[in-house]
């Protein structure tokens, strides 16, 4: 009996700092979850054209992740930071950070894809291993920059 008791207070405590937790960090949570969506739409494009319609790694990456930007600020502009002023600033600044994002994941692309003799299945295994990267990358430099409350970026 006293240790079912324990067992559903830690429970409680758990799930109660895990929460709290996520509410600390909501914005982050949200900044993820709009990126794994993004990220379904940068690899999904990226998959279609380059392995598909074959298509060079350069042109597959611009196409992919050109598109997963415009949805990545539009849903991070209203949802996330809920951010209406400067739109045009903020659009310019988030595209600058994803064009760094871009040169860093185009250059992670290039180095694993050169570890492999398929190139095929060495670029997508790049586009895997760049997102994890570029998503701090952009987190912070979005966070900090582009969606900073009060002030033009």
């Amino acid at each position: 009996m006293m240790a079912s008791v324990i067992l559903a207070m830690t429970r409680t405590v758990s799930k109660t700092g895990f929460r709290a937790r996520l509410a600390r960090h909501q914005t982050l949570v949200r900044y993820g979850l709009i990126g794994g969506a993004a990220a379904i739409i940068d690899l999904g494009l990226f998959f279609v054209l380059f392995t598909l319609a074959g298509s060079s790694e350069l042109l597959a990456h611009t196409v992919s992740v050109a598109s997963a930007v415009v949805f990545s600020f539009t849903l991070n502009a209203r949802h996330n930071f809920k951010t209406t002023d400067h739109t045009a600033l903020r659009f310019m600044s988030f595209v600058l950070a994803c064009f760094i994002g871009f040169l860093a994941g185009y250059g992670i692309i290039l180095t694993v894809a050169g570890g492999f003799e398929d190139a095929v299945l060495g670029g997508n295994i790049g586009k895997l291993v760049s997102l994890p990267v570029v998503f701090v990358l952009q987190y912070i430099l979005n966070s900090r920059i582009t969606f900073r409350q009060g002030r033009a970026p």
